[in-house]
């Protein structure tokens, strides 16, 4: 029996149609050989949604739904805030797949706003050894002078060794034997530390040291820094999105698959009827981020201090 490729997402009915691109970049790429499992995490998703998405489903790619409402009392409070006025509590589940799918010993998680050029199974097969993820340096974290300070002085990390967690490959079974939802939740509880990003940040500090560094054509994102010339998965991350801005970055990729989704109309009405004064706002929002990590910078960073003392 082939075992198959686990894929995880983590999403609510807000960001159906743009999964359903991911999704359908998987699918159209799948390998007939391999079998793929996606799982959808949701919070709120609606039968509807969860059909439409469902309906992409082949005959070896099967998608599940998974409910999390009743696993959200453990992560009740203002800590869970991701600044930048978006309020979510999907930014967790990633951290809890271990814990929830002990039949799993490895698995891909990715950000609902990516698309994938290539067969995701060459992803999964890397060999991450003991190291606990695989992931690729956030290249906003190095584009910006105020996030790199937030991360040397706030996290007490090298920006190099700063990753994205949209995209990651899931060493399950090492975290299982280490732990790793316990020590989160017990991190997450007893320091209630303040972070602008709260579940990257916290899966950096928990992952420093071992982490398998990917090529960065595994996670392309906007950046300034040199482009990646043979994308494999192009990620939309922040205010970079297709559905917004028709001179999006890597925006072509996007728009290629985007036609086979079943919510392929509406997406195009999203970016047609996104204003200049939500452009506007996307351009403030993005100040106020950078004026928060530069902020946090400079505050103390003694909680995360205590953090890292407790993980050595």
């Amino acid at each position: 029996m082939i075992q198959p490729i686990p894929i995880f997402f983590s999403i609510n009915d807000a960001y159906a149609p743009f999964l359903s691109v991911a999704i359908t970049s998987i699918v159209t790429h799948a390998t007939l050989g391999n079998q793929y499992e996606l799982n959808v995490l949701y919070d709120d998703l609606s039968p509807e949604n969860r059909e439409r998405l469902g309906s992409l489903a082949t005959a070896n790619v099967t998608i599940n739904f998974v409910p999390m409402t009743d696993r959200l009392s453990a992560l009740q409070g203002e800590h869970m805030k991701l600044r930048g006025d978006t309020f979510t509590l999907t930014i967790y589940f990633r951290l809890f797949i271990a814990a929830m799918f002990p039949q799993y010993d490895q698995a891909i998680y990715l950000d609902a706003d990516v698309v994938t050029t290539t067969d995701i199974a060459d992803l999964f097969n890397h060999d991450l050894g003991t190291n606990l993820v695989g992931a690729v340096a956030d290249t906003f974290a190095a584009d910006n002078s105020q996030s790199i300070q937030y991360v040397e002085h706030h996290l007490q990390l090298p920006i190099a060794d700063y990753f994205n967690s949209g995209v990651m490959l899931m060493n399950l079974k090492q975290m299982r034997v280490e732990r790793f939802n316990e020590t989160f939740i017990h991190l997450l509880t007893t320091y209630h530390v303040e972070f602008i990003a709260p579940d990257q940040d916290y899966l950096n500090l928990l992952c420093r040291g071992r982490v398998l560094k990917l090529d960065r054509a595994w996670n392309v994102m906007p950046t300034t820094q040199t482009r990646v010339q043979n994308p494999k998965i192009l990620h939309y991350s922040l205010f970079g999105k297709p559905w917004h801005y028709s001179d999006a970055q890597n925006g072509t990729y996007f728009w290629e698959l985007a036609p086979k989704s079943p919510y392929y109309d509406e997406i195009k009405a999203i970016q047609q009827a996104y204003t200049d004064q939500q452009h506007a706002q996307d351009r403030t929002t993005e100040q106020g981020l950078l004026g928060q990590l530069k902020k946090f910078s400079q505050a103390s960073s003694d909680g995360v201090q205590q953090i890292r003392t407790e993980l050595e």
